[in-house]
């Protein structure tokens, strides 16, 4: 069989994609080559009218370009040289002298994309997994087989920027809409559809969707090069180069022949590709991956659940459940507060309509798999139970007391806890295969890590199944040893409390998260704190302090905020106070700090901030919390939006060197105390030469 299969048919030739032992098709060199063998073929035969490109894949017209040759390219004359000869197959492909037509039925990303608009034509299915995106932004490169080039000439320059610098993703409807198709319909009608396409396509008589674009009225392209750069500086970090460099190439090439667009946007993305950056974001793409397929599939998948619990975090555990399961129970104090509660979830599906991924009557459909108790009533006949209560163990203990006494034996009970022991929490269950932590993430709609936490006694068909039904439900569950904190919260805490200890020092509110934010972080360590909750951060760092001693005591400063009630957003007052989207700093806190005349320099604020961070992780690898380095580098990426480009926090460790960050270490703890006590695996990585990737063999055990 081959992977590329070619049927004439009444003077019709169809190409099809079907990558052989694949569950996608990508554009790998050599099924490239394949495809140019095929156009060649047809280009010699002159009886051929009309060309389709298909694929025979379910639900994927192409995938993209394959991503494991892009990450073995090793210098900047062997990617240019590659580019160049796949630019060659797409220009034969947009030049044959017959109509052509990319038939999308499904995925078509990257490469996929850039190899419809080398078509003539390109006709949809509105079937809801036809989804055109170009995703390279977030491999730290750009679309680079002249995606830059061909896309703004067919839907203009600033929905052309839109997709390009941010990744997103269009449906069939809205990229009919744009231009970007020429026709769209069901796929159960593509026989008669297509078949009618085609002819007005060998007729000539196709109506245009193109829309005039100025593309020769410089100012008006000014303008829209300016706006975008500006919108690039606000929200992306500088150090990351990639969405800054495809923004420049699309404004070199924009009224460039063909030809010499190609070697400009051919030599950039050589540049971008042999980057620490784009490699850093293609080895968290593979873990990403990898993640998502560990798990052993289930007889019996979870199809239902029950939440306990409806604030902030288990009204989004509704919203995820109520989206991706088929019933979803939640128990309540009182009934009177279903309403509230519902139209609370309700508001987390608006943007859904928003962006028109959802309609109104599909959201509503969603919303009517709710159903409410007040007490455990019909509790037995669900597969999965979580709560997100208040956050202390004896309640947590007292209610799965009371769950056991109702629920089926192979009901699943887990906790959202995000400090408090999983060992202890089920400590009195009877039956403790069955539970484990599950621990959200704020907001539980945009966060996709979930960190599992089984305890000594957990089936591994328990945790199978929690893995397939959170993969399912959009999520990247990751499974990490009991501990205080767990990862993300033990690693983050004493950040936060360091960047606090700083301030204690400067009283520089402002500038910490400005220098926070710099190195690449989504925001500043106080306007972090304030989003969360100083009361919820002050709960959680006791907890951890309990356990853990002298490495995360307390800033004084989050005591006096918790004791006055400046608790941040929720109160329109923490270390900012909040007025409409405007905040300040709040004055009440900086009259609270003591001696904090002193002058620290911006690099040792920083060094403070992410070595103390990158030392807890360390230990969490000491003690086998989790097994591998990658790990943690993907939760803090995904958990606390560490910058993706770096690689994760310990990727961004043996870059800067683990003899610098342990020399650091150690004169930070002649000054600041034992806070700052290296690791013995720090320790032991350097007196062995080795670093978070080479020294596994130093903490698995």
């Amino acid at each position: 069989m081959s992977n590329i299969n070619l049927e004439i048919k009444q003077n019709i030739a169809t190409l099809t994609f079907d990558l052989e032992n694949e569950k996608i098709n990508k554009l790998s060199f050599e099924i490239l080559k394949q495809f140019d063998d095929k156009l060649n073929q047809i280009k010699e035969d002159s009886s051929i009218k009309a060309l389709i490109i298909d694929s025979a894949k379910k639900d994927i017209f192409i995938a993209g370009a394959d991503i494991k040759e892009i990450e073995k390219l090793k210098d900047e004359k062997e990617v240019f040289e590659a580019l160049i000869e796949v630019h060659e197959i797409f220009n034969k492909l947009e030049n044959l002298p017959i109509p052509t037509i990319a038939y999308i039925n499904g995925a078509c990303m990257g490469g996929g994309l850039e190899l419809a608009l080398a078509c003539k034509y390109r006709v949809l299915s509105t079937n809801s997994k036809t989804k055109l995106a170009f995703p390279e932004i977030k491999l730290g490169i750009f679309p680079g087989f002249a995606g830059t080039i061909r896309m703004p000439k067919l839907i203009g320059l600033i929905n052309a920027l839109d997709m390009i610098l941010t990744g997103k993703t269009l449906d069939a409807k809205k990229a009919y809409k744009l231009g970007l198709a020429d026709m769209i319909f069901d796929d159960s009608q593509k026989e008669f559809m297509l078949d009618d396409f085609i002819k007005k396509a060998i007729y000539g008589t196709v109506k245009n969707r193109k829309t005039f674009f100025f593309f020769n009225y410089a100012p008006l392209n000014e303008i829209i090069f300016n706006k975008a750069l500006k919108n690039l500086q606000e929200k992306v970090n500088q150090d990351f180069k990639a969405p800054f460099v495809a923004l420049e190439v699309i404004k070199r090439t924009i009224n460039k022949e063909l030809e010499d667009a190609i070697k400009i946007e051919a030599k950039e993305f050589s540049r971008l590709a042999i980057t620490k950056e784009s490699k850093n974001m293609i080895k968290l793409f593979f873990l990403f991956e990898k993640l998502n397929k560990n798990f052993e599939k289930n007889s019996d998948p979870i199809s239902n659940a029950v939440v306990l619990g409806n604030g902030v975090m288990g009204k989004g555990i509704i919203w995820l459940f109520s989206k991706y399961l088929k019933d979803v129970r939640i128990k309540l104090r009182d009934i009177s507060q279903a309403h509230e509660i519902i139209k609370d979830v309700s508001k987390i599906y608006d943007y859904l309509i928003k962006s028109r991924k959802m309609t109104k009557n599909e959201v509503d459909f969603k919303l009517n798999k709710i159903s409410y108790t007040q007490d455990f009533y019909g509790f037995k006949n669900f597969d999965f139970i979580v709560e997100a209560i208040i956050e202390d163990e004896d309640t947590k203990k007292q209610t799965y007391k009371e769950l056991e006494k109702i629920v089926d034996e192979n009901t699943i009970i887990a906790t959202n806890t995000s400090s408090i022991s999983i060992e202890k929490l089920g400590s009195d269950l009877k039956n403790k295969e069955n539970f484990l932590g599950v621990h959200f993430f704020n907001p539980v709609n945009l966060m996709p890590l979930v960190e599992v936490i089984p305890t000594t006694y957990t089936s591994k068909q328990t945790i199978n199944r929690v893995f397939e039904m959170l993969i399912n439900a959009g999520k990247t569950p990751i499974l990490v040893k009991d501990c205080a904190g767990f990862i993300v919260n033990r690693i983050l805490l004493p950040y936060l409390n360091e960047a606090a200890f700083i301030l204690e020092e400067s009283g520089k509110i402002e500038h910490i998260d400005f220098l926070i934010k710099e190195f690449g972080m989504p925001m500043g360590p106080f306007t972090l704190a304030d989003t969360v909750g100083i009361d919820i951060g002050y709960k959680v760092a006791s907890i951890l302090h309990q356990e853990y001693g002298y490495r995360m005591p307390i800033a004084s400063i989050i005591e006096k905020m918790y004791e006055a009630k400046y608790l941040g957003v929720k109160t329109k007052a923490g270390f900012y106070e909040y007025a409409g989207r405007d905040k300040y700093v709040n004055s009440h806190v900086t009259s609270m700090l003591e001696n904090n005349n002193k002058i620290i320099s911006d690099e040792q604020i920083v060094q403070r901030c992410i070595y103390i961070m990158i030392n807890e992780a360390s230990r969490c690898l000491e003690e086998n919390i989790v097994t591998d380095a990658s790990t943690i580098d993907f939760a803090m990426i995904t958990g606390t939006g560490f910058p993706a480009y770096k690689g994760g926090l310990l990727t961004y460790a043996n870059e800067v060197g683990l003899k610098n960050i342990l020399e650091s270490l150690q004169d930070f703890k002649k000054v600041y105390g034992d806070r700052f006590k290296p690791s013995n695996l720090l320790v032991k990585l350097v007196e062995n030469y080795e670093d978070f990737e080479t020294g596994e063999a130093l903490w698995k055990h």
